[in-house]
């Protein structure tokens, strides 16, 4: 039994972390739940995007959706694009390269269900330069508080912005990596002992995508030159994921700005950075661009930009410097003195295999299933093969 309720703490515990949850705002319980509408709008054809939810409280942070809503992004040439709710609270709408020019401006505009309408100011598109390079270095960082340092990639960016640019800037990045299961599967016990020839390998390869929640921002209005070299980005290591045991990959985004768009994003880096994390400390003081047309006493948080994007996918693989020794979360054990009479039916399947030295050995579902660490067996697009 002490068996089945450590698998099933740390199956709480993945779920926990495992999932990528949008930036939502909390307030204190007693303060009326605010309006959270968030989306920007690049310079690169394809889907633009609004989020809209509800603020949560301290006590129980959690993200509410604000389904039902009109919402359309228009242009200041009179061009109007309307959007369609795809997930909950979650809108897009494709849009073509011909309407996107540096110098104009667009605003998106809401009606909720219960007809209160909320806009944004306008935001103009700036005039962006390509993505420079992105390079890392080998360094040690301190892992938490506990003293002890680990070797690993501390990646930088480098910004070209010399000529008719913006001097405002923000960097997405976005991981993705391949991880395996320690076993395929091949022996399990339902009541019977059964075998899988050849073994399933169905959830034995797995991909993850992580949004890096940092918030990456640089000016260089105060500077000389428009230009900045080794702008850090985000330290990867081997020891507290398995990020770098196959491939690695990252997307980097470069997000030319308006001087607006970058102080909202500025004063976020600095309440989430260097105070302890975007949740630890609440950004309500930040004030965005959204109103509420109808009752302009209410605060609607959040922000609408126009952005000039520039990406590029790296991948990184054996990574000489840098130990693997991340936990993967698979335990074994051998058979009780009871055997296989110690498992109840509502602990079926229970998987086993045989390892070098002939011996049984029972496997925890981490052992053989990859989705459980938070993954997919779909193999993105872009992966090589």
């Amino acid at each position: 039994m002490q068996r089945i309720r450590n698998i099933s703490l740390i199956l709480s515990m993945l779920l926990l972390f495992a999932c990528i949850k949008p930036y939502d705002p909390m307030i204190e319980s007693n303060v009326e739940k605010k309006y959270v509408v968030s989306g920007r709008i690049t310079d690169k054809e394809g889907w633009q995007q609004v989020e809209i939810s509800l603020s949560s409280p301290i006590e129980s942070p959690e993200y509410i959706p604000v389904s039902g809503c009109y919402v359309i992004i228009r242009d200041n040439l009179g061009n109007m694009f309307s959007l369609t709710e795809f997930e909950p609270g979650k809108y897009r709408v494709w849009v073509g390269q011909e309407y996107f020019i540096p110098g104009v401006s667009y605003q998106v505009k809401v009606v909720t269900r219960d007809g209160e309408e909320l806009e944004s100011g306008f935001d103009e598109m700036p005039n962006g330069p390509p993505l420079d390079s992105v390079y890392y270095s080998l360094e040690d960082a301190q892992i938490n508080n506990s003293g002890a340092f680990v070797t690993g990639m501390q990646f930088y960016v480098n910004l070209n912005a010399e000529g008719n640019f913006s001097q405002f800037y923000k960097w997405d990045v976005v991981e993705t990596w391949e991880y395996t299961a320690a076993h395929a599967l091949e022996y399990y016990y339902d009541g019977t002992l059964n075998e899988v020839d050849p073994p399933d390998s169905t959830n034995y390869v797995c991909w993850k995508t992580n949004l890096v929640e940092n918030v990456f921002t640089i000016s260089t209005k105060s500077l000389a030159q428009n230009i900045y070299n080794k702008y850090p980005l985000q330290f990867v290591d081997g020891h507290r994921s398995s990020r770098l045991g196959i491939l690695y990959s990252m997307l980097v985004q470069q997000l030319a700005l308006s001087e607006g768009a970058y102080n909202y994003w500025e004063q976020l880096r600095i309440n989430s950075n260097e105070q302890g994390g975007l949740y630890e400390k609440q950004p309500l003081a930040i004030k965005g661009n959204i109103l509420n047309m109808s009752n302009p006493e209410k605060d609607v948080l959040g922000y609408f930009y126009a952005a000039s994007e520039s990406s590029r996918r790296y991948f990184y693989k054996d990574v000489e410097g840098i130990t693997l020794d991340f936990y993967n979360y698979c335990s074994e054990e051998g058979l009780g003195q009871f055997g296989w009479k110690e498992y109840y039916w509502w602990q079926y399947p229970v998987y086993y295999y045989f390892n070098e030295m002939g011996l049984l050995r029972v496997l925890s579902p981490f052992c053989i299933n990859c989705t459980l660490l938070g993954g997919t067996t779909g193999k993105p697009v872009f992966w090589p093969n």
